[in-house]
């Protein structure tokens, strides 16, 4: 047992930012991430996960055993009870092993912006941020790879991934005893069509 993955990958499917996400975010992070570390790196998203699999217990598992996790933040991600239960978990992880205090200011969780900031819980605004609003086109890639400010896009994913890679290398040694904070779900407040994530 212990860690599985490098990064939990965790974004909502709603606002624009699951296209955003899979079309550009994961792409550029995983190639530029790549660059920082002396193996490919292993990031965890749900688009990957196996025909068939529990998949609320497979995200637990995944969670569990990512090394940190990179959080797109929008208000919609707060309003998800499966992403504020990801977010919150690592949150649980960080008060065992005493981070985000004066002592040890650096955390496991990189929060993206993707959208607003206004509307986030207070816990998250007081959170430095690294701003993707400005490229938070939810295009085909196709089509917003050709554009002027993608280079931009790419530089800021640069930068971010080498901080990443560096949160990644002073990763806490893997703890059993961390645990999943589980959503409180109202089944009237689910939407319809598919599951949604953890």
């Amino acid at each position: 047992m212990g860690y599985e993955y490098d990064v939990f990958l965790s974004y909502t499917r709603r606002g624009g930012g699951d296209v955003w996400v899979k079309e550009h975010f994961y792409r550029a992070l995983k190639e530029w991430l790549g660059n920082e570390m002396d193996k490919d790196p292993d990031i965890f998203v749900d688009w990957n996960q196996e025909t068939g699999v529990a998949w609320p217990t497979n995200l637990e598992r995944a969670l569990l055993r990512s090394k940190v996790m990179v959080a797109v933040f929008s208000p919609p991600y707060f309003r998800s009870p499966w992403c504020r239960a990801e977010w919150e978990s690592m949150l649980h992880r960080h008060e065992k092993l005493g981070y985000g205090s004066a002592d040890h200011p650096r955390q496991l969780v990189l929060p993206v912006r993707y959208a607003d900031g206004r509307h986030y819980p207070p816990e998250a605004q007081a959170t430095q941020q690294a701003d993707f609003t400005a490229w938070n086109k939810p295009l085909a890639y196709e089509v917003y790879s050709r554009s002027a400010s993608y280079e931009h896009f790419l530089t800021a994913v640069q930068q971010l991934a080498k901080e990443v890679a560096e949160r990644i290398e002073y990763a806490p040694p893997w703890d059993p005893q961390w645990r999943v904070v589980r959503p409180a779900l109202d089944p009237a407040s689910l939407p319809p069509g598919p599951l949604p994530r953890l």
